[in-house]
């Protein structure tokens, strides 16, 4: 069932930020849904955004990639922990750009593990000042270089778009099909796609670029070609609804009307910590970056990553419960999902660059409302 209410403190903060639009809501385990709607979803527009409105939900993408890899691992199709040199050769002849600036050959073998944890050695541009300098023109995957050996480090990265490369190997299709016929059509997720269908493609909001003189709205709101290039790190568009929908799922220990999308004990391994004892969660954006800021608190330097997300560890954490899962898209959307009271939480704004202070400061406001209602 799906309620509404409107909130003061919310509307308030909205009207005195710059904000253009912004929707939010939380899903108990029981399926029930709150949603908040502030905005239009075409900005300037008269209408008011809502779940249904469809999003570029940039790194959300990965945990729907990382369950259509852990599906294949449940399948006996390929293990955690075997090399990947024979399925994506490509891959593992990336070379490593050393700090000195030198490109070397890797003597360790990339497993599945290293992608799903971030512990490949890819990283992004705009988290690396070496890989910037070296050379950031090319953007294809082969051409992406390495910082260190496999289970050195944690660097976020192209790892998941590599990781949607080995599902396409082994299941023999391509990524929108797979996820269409492994999660999200049976969660009924209609509006998540990597190539929106023409009879949606309205319901895509404005995205843009935040300046000190306000938001401009980019003109490509609504992608005028079909990609064939699908990216398991950061692809996908999405709505509220759809990715609260996902996130019932896992809540339910992968259950949902009619089947499983993964088995009870790999969900129970999504809320762990995956990281190698003396591996650190760190993002390090690169200054100055269009793409991204420091002004917000994401990500808390002190959590763990699983295979799919961050998990709150922090013990000074005053909203959230330790083992509360959460992550984010580029264009300034959260999420989280507590396990303890049974509660998710979607947040969905749409502008560059990521980790806004402003929008970010209002997911943890409108969270902080959620769990003042638990407490009554």
């Amino acid at each position: 069932m799906k309620k509404e209410k409107t909130t003061s403190q919310l509307s308030s903060y909205f009207e005195n930020s710059g904000l253009p639009a912004a929707i939010m809501g939380n899903i108990k385990k029981d399926g029930s849904m709150e949603w908040r709607a502030f905005g239009p979803s075409v900005w300037g527009g008269s209408d008011t955004i809502n779940e249904n409105n469809i999003f570029r939900i940039y790194s959300m993408t990965k945990a729907i990639t990382s369950v259509a890899a852990l599906q294949l691992v449940e399948k006996g199709l390929i293990g955690l922990d075997d090399p990947l040199n024979s399925i994506l050769p490509e891959m593992t002849a990336v070379p490593i750009l050393n700090e000195n600036g030198e490109l070397v050959k890797s003597t360790q073998p990339i497993t599945l593990r290293h992608l799903l944890t971030h512990t490949s050695g890819f990283g992004y541009t705009f988290f690396s000042e070496r890989l910037i300098k070296y050379d950031a023109s090319d953007s294809r995957l082969d051409k992406m270089r390495r910082l260190f050996e496999p289970g050195k480090d944690f660097k976020y990265g192209i790892s998941t778009d590599w990781l949607g490369r080995v599902v396409e190997k082994i299941s023999g299709q391509n990524l929108e099909a797979y996820v269409r016929k492994h999660i999200s059509g049976p969660l009924n997720m209609s509006h998540t796609w990597f190539n929106v269908p023409d009879e949606l493609k309205e319901n895509i909001v404005s995205y843009g670029i935040k300046s000190s003189v306000g938001y401009n709205a980019l003109p490509d709101r609504i992608p005028q070609k079909l990609t064939d290039v699908f990216n398991g790190g950061q692809g996908l568009f999405s709505s509220a609804k759809d990715y609260a929908t996902f996130l019932l799922c896992l809540m339910n220990n992968g259950k949902y009307d009619g089947g499983q999308i993964l088995k009870p004990k790999t969900v129970t391994e999504l809320f762990k910590n995956q990281l190698p004892e003396h591996v650190t969660l760190k993002l390090d954006a690169v200054k100055e970056h269009p793409w991204v800021t420091d002004s917000g608190d994401f990500p808390d330097t002190r959590d763990k990553f699983s295979f799919a997300f961050g998990i709150e560890a922090n013990p000074n954490e005053k909203v959230r419960p330790q083992g509360t899962a959460y992550w984010a898209g580029l264009a300034n959307s959260y999420y989280s999902l507590d396990n303890t009271n049974g509660v998710a939480i979607v947040y969905f704004t749409q502008f560059l660059p990521f980790n806004d202070k402003e929008t970010y400061d209002f997911y943890r406001l409108y969270e902080k409302e959620v769990y003042a209602e638990i407490e009554k």
